[in-house]
């Protein structure tokens, strides 16, 4: 596959951008609070970098990538939503129909992929939908957890799965060798292990 366009390359860096600052601005406030929270402005950033990163992988064909940036990007709003006064929170039976849905629609863009794009491994596609299940259920785990206590806030299952879906999924990058969407994987762990840690120290401490 061709490279993709100049101005494709630069939102995809962008949208990376976007995620490193993301994490650091999470980082940066969890270590004030001495425990794992998100401030509005982790969700921002999270909106802006699924956007462009969606946008890119689209121009890669990257189907299963581009629905999960999409999820999540829906998941990211509802997190800036519980953060206003007043939000109300879902139903068991809400979330569960969602979750399924999405889950369908991961089965169905990786089978898309598969047919669409040429050179698509069915192995590799496999790994990707196994590891946009786990990096999209991330969120819902999190979300479910906010939904709870109608305030957006990390539960340690959250890093959990962090941590497979982003090894997996930097994986799947690097064999697409892709450089712009793999760089976005890097230095995912660094901070899901030092959540975890701030997770278990508060969890001492209560």
């Amino acid at each position: 596959m061709a490279a993709p366009a100049l101005s494709l390359q630069i939102a995809g860096w962008i949208g990376n951008a976007s995620f490193f600052s993301r994490f650091f601005v999470q980082w940066y406030t969890s270590e004030r609070e001495g425990k794992s929270v998100a401030p509005p402005l982790f969700w921002w950033l999270s909106l802006v970098g699924t956007v462009l990163l969606g946008v890119y992988s689209y121009s890669r064909a990257s189907y299963v990538l581009v629905l999960g940036y999409a999820i999540n990007g829906l998941i990211y709003a509802r997190n800036l939503r519980l953060h206003r006064p007043g939000a109300t929170a879902l139903g068991v039976g809400q979330l569960a129909a969602l979750g399924a849905c999405a889950a369908a629609a991961l089965v169905g863009a990786a089978a898309f992929e598969v047919h669409r794009r040429e050179e698509a491994d069915v192995a590799w596609v496999a790994v990707a939908l196994v590891a946009q299940s786990a990096w999209s259920s991330r969120f819902v785990v999190q979300w479910w957890a906010s939904e709870r206590a109608s305030e957006s806030h990390f539960p340690r299952a959250f890093w959990w799965l962090s941590l497979l879906g982003n090894a997996l999924l930097l994986a799947y990058t690097i064999h697409l060798q892709d450089a712009v969407l793999a760089w976005g994987y890097v230095p995912g762990p660094i901070v899901q292990v030092r959540n975890l840690m701030l997770g278990r120290r508060s969890s001492k401490t209560e």
